[in-house]
């Protein structure tokens, strides 16, 4: 209702829906700005091991575009959950406009300020080359990610970023934010991502089926990125990895059967790769593209950021 007479606003749709995924990204991809509202719910996660909300603030992020965030104030007595906790303490770390409320929340004066704040901000860089300016001005659209206000009883008092009393317990807990989170930040190219995999060997007219662990350095699966098509599916990314585990596992599985003549099926195990599939998202290293409006199947395209990182590394 607040933003009836100042803007057009998309929302993520259910999780539940077969392009859920593609349809946050296409609206991420054309907003002039984007609102996270983190409330009591991290969401339901994705084959990619992370929730809507949270790939569509990492599409957000990836297009730079202008946003803030509205957080809901806990208690201490109140459980989270370890993902909203982790995704909270990672937006607060990376966004500069972020407003708390609860239940005794004034949501129209807070939209208000936060509404004014941002469109000021938008207004002193008329140049920034990630808000669509077609419409002078005027804030045609908003991405949205709905969560429940509460009630709107009260006035309120705008805080700054990271007001919350349980700051030092969160300091305690750094250990616990999950690697996906981490690897935002950064990617060291000499790191390794270890995994398992399936192959199997002949050896004189015997087939043998086995499984093994294998390790890959963010480097070699950003060159082999780097080599996709223009737009690759999930089964494209699997065929990438299992092609480089395959020279790897020649070698690795002949020194252990010496006799081995042949080594065929090489993949790489569903678990590790729905994780490195998530830590490329988070690390922004392929994106959903929007070529896939049509169907049922994902796909994705290198980021120009990790073009940018592939292009650094060849220098």
């Amino acid at each position: 209702m607040f933003f009836q007479s100042r803007a057009f606003l998309t929302y993520d749709v259910s999780p539940r829906l077969p392009q859920a995924s593609l349809y946050g990204r296409q609206s991420v991809d054309a907003c002039d700005y984007a609102i996270v509202v983190i409330g009591d719910s991290y969401g339901t996660t994705q084959n990619l091991g992370v929730s809507q909300m949270h790939l569509s603030y990492l599409s957000a992020r990836a297009k730079l575009k202008p946003m803030f965030v509205l957080v809901k104030s806990q208690t201490r007595s109140v459980d989270v959950g370890r993902q909203l906790h982790d995704f909270t303490r990672l937006v607060e770390q990376q966004v500069e406009d972020i407003y708390y409320y609860d239940d005794n929340t004034n949501i129209d004066e807070l939209l208000k300020i936060a509404y004014d704040n941002i469109t000021a901000k938008l207004n002193e860089v008329p140049s920034r080359t990630t808000i669509d300016r077609s419409t002078k001005d005027s804030i045609t659209q908003s991405h949205v990610t709905p969560r429940d206000f509460g009630s709107t009883s009260s006035t309120f008092t705008k805080v700054s970023r990271k007001p919350r009393d349980d700051d030092n317990l969160d300091s305690q807990s750094d250990e616990s934010i999950d690697a996906t989170d981490n690897i935002t930040q950064s990617v060291d190219l000499s790191e390794k991502f270890d995994m398992q995999y399936s192959a199997q060997a002949y050896e004189g007219g015997n087939l043998t089926d086995i499984t093994m662990s294998t390790s890959l350095t963010w480097e070699q699966i950003l060159h082999a990125l780097a080599r996709m098509p223009g737009t690759f599916s999930n089964h494209g990314l699997q065929g990438c990895l299992n092609r480089l585990i395959t020279i790897k596992a020649d070698k690795d599985i002949k020194k252990m059967m010496p006799n081995v003549h042949a080594v065929s099926r090489c993949q790489i195990a569903q678990n590790d790769l729905n994780k490195l599939q998530s830590l490329l998202v988070a690390a922004n290293w392929i994106q959903l593209t929007a070529s896939g409006a049509k169907t049922s199947q994902e796909l994705w395209k290198m980021t120009f950021y990790a073009k940018k990182i592939y292009k650094d590394s060849n220098m």
